[in-house]
């Protein structure tokens, strides 16, 4: 039998029930698709951000677009930074994983806040909820669990470093939001 490689689709869901599995077997030649779903993730996270304060009169509706455009950015830089990053601190700590693998594994841990944003984006334009804490800000949260894995394969096994660093990171990502939020 031929082993194929899993779709996309399949990656992200997998990220979310089962990390290990996913990212031992996610996209390792196509870095690019792990950071497209890291851009979208974070472009409907900030989306809803935009439109929450524009429901609330707090900000007019060209800042829904700004958001947008942050929130893409957002993905497309910002986390592969983390990731490189947190990769050279775990390069200290001798993993063996090349840097495009940790950019990968890192921009795939937001799956789980990809699907989280397209749920989000749906309740609030169908039903007209403010979304970005129930659905943006949990997405994020869920990234947690997979991106503790994703450190602890880097590391190979040490789980010394997966926890702290998994924390920093998600309060790094949650603060910057909440900064944005607040401009």
């Amino acid at each position: 039998m031929e082993h194929t490689k899993p779709s996309l689709i399949r990656t992200i869901f997998g990220m979310m029930i089962n990390p290990a599995g996913a990212l031992r077997g996610a996209l390792s030649g196509k870095w690019y698709l792990a950071v497209a779903v890291s851009a979208l993730a974070f472009g409907l996270f900030f989306a809803q951000t935009g439109l929450d304060l524009y429901k609330t009169g707090q900000k007019d509706w060209t800042f829904i677009l700004l958001s947008v455009v942050t929130g893409i950015a957002y993905g497309l830089v910002v986390i592969p930074l983390i990731a490189v990053i947190i990769w050279i601190i775990l390069k200290a700590a001798k993993t063996d994983k090349s840097l495009l693998q940790a950019i990968s594994a890192f921009c795939l841990s937001y799956s789980g806040a990809l699907i989280y944003g397209i749920l989000g984006l749906i309740f609030s334009l169908a039903m007209g909820w403010k979304t970005s804490i129930a659905f943006g800000a949990t997405g994020v949260l869920w990234a947690i669990g997979p991106m503790m894995f994703t450190i602890r394969e880097l590391t190979g096994g040490k789980n010394a470093l997966s926890v702290p660093l998994a924390t920093l990171v998600s309060a790094t990502v949650l603060f910057s939001w909440s900064l944005f939020g607040n401009l």
